[in-house]
């Protein structure tokens, strides 16, 4: 009896739960929050396409063409090369890639005898 008293105390507070966000949120809202969330993932899903390198037939084709332009010795407009010289690195900066590897090294195990 205590059980059930409990599964239905429990019943009404959800109920009163959802009723308050009923309140709050309107069906419009969600159907908003839903298109953003679809539209957000088709984004996310076109960068992933892009970053894994899947081309369109025209993108292949511009890339083989810019690529046969390359190799046959025509005029490309090609990134200018710095020339300045590449700058020292000071002493501190060359030690810190030592101290992360001091750090990340595993701990050994402690056993017991």
């Amino acid at each position: 009896m205590q059980i059930e008293m409990k599964v239905i105390e429990g019943l009404k507070v959800g109920n009163d739960c959802l009723k308050s966000m009923h309140e709050i949120m309107s069906i419009e809202d969600v159907e908003r929050i839903l298109d953003e969330t679809q539209e957000a993932i088709e984004y996310q899903r076109q960068i992933d396409e892009m970053l894994a390198g899947s081309l369109t037939q025209e993108d292949e084709d511009a890339v083989l063409a810019e690529l046969e332009a390359i190799t046959q010795g025509e005029d490309v407009a090609l990134p200018e090369v710095p020339t300045e010289p590449v700058p020292e690195v000071p002493e501190a900066a060359q030690a810190e890639p030592e101290r992360r590897a001091a750090k990340n090294k595993p701990d050994r195990e402690m056993l017991a005898a």
